[in-house]
């Protein structure tokens, strides 16, 4: 017996209608297809996280400075905080987050040049 539209043989509540799932599969990327931002996002994580912010951390503590320290510290926040948004399909606070860490990295590289 098919249970009333909305309701599955459970009593949970569905806002889509069974006989629509193909419609819904063509307007929409399907699962498991096209959708690779959860791989984007941990290359993102993983690139600025571990190696090139990792790397201006360990260069502003071995040559004492404070400030370059702490620039880079923001940007691996930013990149961290870029990488949850690309995860939570964001692309505008993704793209505002990058572009935050990038100022903060350039920051931080132009304090141990000077």
């Amino acid at each position: 017996m098919r249970e009333p539209a909305g309701q599955d043989e459970y009593g949970s509540t569905s806002p889509f209608d069974p006989d629509d799932l193909p419609t819904l599969n063509a307007i929409g990327p399907s699962m498991g297809s096209g959708n690779d931002f959860e791989k984007y996002a941990v290359a993102v994580i993983i690139v600025f996280g571990a190696l090139i912010i990792g790397g201006l951390m360990a260069a502003s503590m071995t040559f004492g400075h404070r400030n370059g320290f702490l620039f880079a510290l923001g940007g691996a926040t930013s990149a961290w905080i870029s990488g949850n948004a690309l995860l939570l399909d964001r692309p505008r606070i993704y793209a505002l987050f990058v572009g935050i860490a990038a100022l903060m990295l350039i920051a931080s590289t132009v304090t141990l040049i000077s």
